[in-house]
């Protein structure tokens, strides 16, 4: 009867494969994506697409009606669309615009990989990249810029690899410049930065280095100064452009160690292997595959593998030496890495070598340990109190044993049960991490005391006195959002009728009298709601 089954689950059709996964991925990314209240940089991307809806003006964004000049505005844009077709603002479009490009980011990986592997391949590889561990714990749930930025400079690395393997290279410099002036308009300079040293590498790679030269890549460029410059231009009807391109250029350079001391900047190099291989489990693990002494003959087999490894080579080294860089600005390096794990996987699994093995064994060890951890979770203080823990700390423990047990006894397509234990994790974390990070969570506090403060004095003029620098992101979100109305910044401490955010860090004399105090998502900073003194 065992037998009999293990036989079934051997030979499941690809089509119920890829339908186990894609069912477990909806309720994986979408349960409780709204439950938990915004972080820093993700109450800034929607406060800005709020103030756009708010004041009507599309292209100087503001933050309390000031000038917002750390981003473009392409991806504000995003969310403001997604927020009106939902018909708030709020966490809910603001993830959902993440997963959208998400989405988008796993269908080109998927399309990419159909020219080069078996279309089994090109779906396995669009998982893994959706299951990346920072994908899946991490940046799918929040409603930031980075995924939608990476998928354009994978789409931008594509294009070099392809129309250079066609020969065309007028479309090749035309295309690439194209989605160089998209990302930047999503994140300013380091698209540029991608585009010189991928274009670069691309055409040393084709043996076509003099094209840099050519009158296509003229063509390209101009197409992209056009782009950018018609943005410039009508952003300098607004304020002065030095300013904004100014501090463009310092928000891409703030990492680096131009910022930072030396040791540092020495500490950094030698943790950065490590972090990542951290960031990205469990896929990063495939770099057991390169531990092996046919690793370059195995890599120059395939022209393909071999371009996805030297785009890495010329790319990674600027986050590398990079101080302070956060694991969601390599996102883009995910598909590139797999892609040459993937096709060593093929290599290794063919001929059954040692490192096969040992990966198939760190895989298996994880799943058998995972499964054994939610035994855990009813006996865990920080989340026993769920009345529903035991019942899915042993659903978990099922199946994730069961997905385990196929893992080790049908081989054959262990891959693709990692993948669905992946999302089966991803649920488990759904359903407990989440309800209790935003039970104990400072911020979700601070959004429940802003939406209180913001009905208590609602038929007040709102104002933020002083610099906006030390109001936390989250409170100026969510402010705005329940009085839905910008509040602009002042330093008039007489206007009728009038309540005034204050921080005391920055102005502990402000000449009026405290009405409330407000907590803030950071434990270090109070805020004062305040009237000021009508001369």
């Amino acid at each position: 009867m065992i037998e009999r089954s293990l036989v079934f689950f051997r030979t499941l059709p690809f089509s119920w494969l890829v339908g186990a996964c894609l069912l477990l991925a909806l309720p994986a990314f979408l349960v409780h994506l709204g439950m938990f209240a915004f972080t820093g940089d993700e109450a800034i991307r929607s406060l800005v697409a709020l103030e756009m809806k708010l004041s009507g003006n599309y292209i100087a964004t503001t933050m309390h009606g000031a000038d917002y000049i750390n981003k473009p505005p392409l991806f504000n844009w995003f969310v403001l669309l997604v927020s009106d077709l939902w018909g708030s603002f709020g966490e809910w479009p603001a993830r959902l615009t993440t997963l959208i490009f998400l989405g988008l980011f796993g269908y080109l990986h998927f399309r990419v990989l159909c020219r080069q592997f078996d279309p089994q391949k090109a779906v396995l590889g669009a998982f893994m990249l959706v299951t990346s561990g920072r994908f899946l714990f991490y940046d799918s749930m929040l409603g930031l810029i980075d995924t939608a930025f990476s998928a354009t400079v994978y789409a931008l690395f594509m294009s070099i690899w392809f129309l250079g393997d066609q020969k065309r290279w007028r479309t090749l410099f035309v295309v690439s410049y194209l989605l160089m002036a998209i990302g930047f308009l999503l994140k300013g300079f380091p698209a540029i930065v991608f585009q010189g040293f991928s274009l670069f590498a691309g055409l040393l790679f084709f043996r076509q280095w003099k094209k840099i030269f050519s009158w296509e890549h003229v063509v390209g460029g101009l197409l992209s100064l056009a782009i950018i410059g018609t943005y410039l231009w009508v952003l300098s009807w607004y304020r002065p452009l030095d300013v904004f391109l100014e501090n463009l250029l310092h928000e891409s350079t703030k990492r680096t160690v131009v910022a930072y001391d030396w040791g540092r900047f020495w500490k950094h190099l030698f943790k950065f292997p490590f972090d990542s291989v951290y960031h990205f489990l469990p896929w990063s693990l495939l770099i057991v595959l390169g531990l092996d002494r046919k690793f370059w003959q195995r890599l120059r087999s395939n022209r393909f593998a071999m371009f996805n490894f030297v785009l890495l080579l010329v790319n990674l080294p600027v986050y590398w030496t990079s101080v302070q860089v956060n694991a969601r600005y390599l996102l883009m390096f995910i598909p590139l890495f797999n892609t040459v794990g993937l096709y060593l996987w093929q290599q290794h699994r063919a001929e059954n070598t040692g490192q096969y093995r040992l990966l198939n064994a760190l895989f298996g060890a994880m799943l058998v340990l995972v499964a054994l951890g939610s035994l855990s979770l009813p006996f865990i203080p920080a989340v026993n109190y769920l009345p529903w823990i035991g019942p899915i700390a042993l659903g978990l423990f099922l199946v994730l044993t069961f997905l385990a047990i196929l893992y080790f006894k049908a081989p054959e397509k262990n891959l693709w049960w990692l993948i669905m234990a992946l999302l089966v994790v991803r649920i488990g974390f759904d359903l407990v991490v989440i309800p209790v990070r935003t039970d104990e969570s400072i911020v979700t506090r601070a959004r429940r005391d802003v939406r209180a403060l913001a009905d208590k004095y609602e038929d007040r003029n709102w104002y933020v006195y002083g610099d906006t620098a030390y109001i936390r992101e989250p409170v100026s979100f969510y402010f705005t959002q329940r009085l839905n109305r910008i509040i602009p910044r002042t330093m008039d401490a007489g206007q009728p009728n009038a309540v005034y955010i204050v921080s005391p860090m920055v102005t502990p004399d402000f000449p009026g009298k405290c009405l409330d105090t407000l907590q803030t998502d950071y434990p270090e900073i109070k805020l004062l709601i305040c009237e000021g003194e009508i001369q």
